[in-house]
């Protein structure tokens, strides 16, 4: 791995291992246990897996559609990634992924998600945790809307199974699919930036 690949990856893994942590603070702060919720079982990772096909079918479904606000997003994003795990294999994706798949799950869903339900409602809760997620992911007004679905789908899994594994292994599998799948379409793109 050459050294601006392992300081990418290594950045990267320590910004999502870190957003673990504040959710680690915040749900001890708010008194919400995380422990309960953290069984990884065959069963668990496997309705986390399946529960990633609907998202990986719409990311495959949106590079069939002409829609310019879709081919912009589709053109940014390739261009982030492109910069940013140029040279990047599949290890390098899933250490990335893992790590944010349990670092953002923790403090959205398993901090910040039950915390917002115990001020309002379920689904108020819910929402305001999934706007938050697609602020935190707006690099556009579109990531920010899908990424804000995303989050209510993630928010959902999380209530739906009373655990965070569904989500956390939803959200690994779903970046490191398309970590590989965006990477090597961007590859065809060359050095192109996006297109305004």
């Amino acid at each position: 791995m050459t050294s601006n690949k392992a300081q990418t990856v290594a950045t990267a893994m320590l910004f999502e291992t870190g957003l673990g942590f504040l959710g680690v603070l915040v749900a001890w702060l708010g008194s919400i246990s995380l422990q309960g919720r953290l069984s990884f079982t065959l069963d668990s990772v496997l309705r986390g897996i399946v529960a990633s096909l609907p998202m990986i079918l719409l990311l495959l479904a949106a590079y069939e559609v002409d829609w310019k606000p879709l081919a912009k997003l589709r053109r940014n994003v390739e261009h982030v990634v492109r910069e940013l795990f140029a040279g990047c294999g599949w290890m390098e994706f899933l250490l990335v992924s893992l790590a944010a798949g349990l670092g953002e799950e923790i403090l959205f869903r398993g901090a910040l998600q039950p915390l917002f339900i115990s001020w309002t409602t379920l689904w108020i809760g819910v929402i305001l945790t999934a706007l938050l997620f697609g602020l935190a992911h707006a690099m556009s007004t579109a990531y920010f809307l899908a990424a804000t679905v995303i989050g209510l789908y993630f928010g959902w899994l999380a209530w739906a199974y009373e655990d965070l594994v569904a989500p956390i292994v939803a959200h690994a599998f779903y970046d490191f699919v398309a970590l590989v799948y965006v990477s090597y379409r961007a590859r065809g793109e060359g050095n192109r930036p996006p297109a305004d």
